[in-house]
């Protein structure tokens, strides 16, 4: 690791430089590399949390609807076990039903809430429960 010497800037009365020892450029004026290649990092540090922070959402504005169920994502993307069923990795199941035509359908969110409408919603569900039961 270079040490660093910090010095005056004969341009800028005031304002201290810091230069890498032995690393001043032909002109004398240190390299803004490293500068701008730290920006970029942290920019980039940035974008990745933004996207972090999409995987795992308060409830849409605008839930769409998968059969007469009004789910946060939309259509059912939680994970399905070995039985068909969904569950969670995140988060409690939780279930209602509602009909269409003359099917049951049973809807599901795994959220961190306590109740179906709150928390931090993870994935969605929804299945037929029966045929001709409406």
């Amino acid at each position: 690791m270079r040490r660093r010497k910090h010095t005056r800037d004969p341009k800028a009365p005031g304002k201290a430089t810091a230069k890498a020892a032995g690393q001043d450029t032909p002109g004398g004026q240190e390299s803004d590399r490293r500068g701008f290649l730290g920006w970029m990092g942290r920019v980039g540090v940035g974008a990745v949390g933004a996207v972090a922070g999409v995987t795992a959402l308060q409830r849409p504005a605008a839930a769409a609807t998968w059969r007469c169920c009004s789910l946060a994502f939309g259509q059912p993307n939680c994970p399905i076990n070995s039985q068909g069923q969904a569950y969670c990795n995140r988060g409690t199941m939780k279930v209602w039903n509602c009909c269409s035509g003359s099917r049951l359908y049973a809807c599901g969110e795994c959220t961190s809430g306590s109740n179906c409408y709150s928390g931090t919603f993870y994935c969605s569900a929804g299945w037929t429960v029966r045929a001709n039961s409406c």
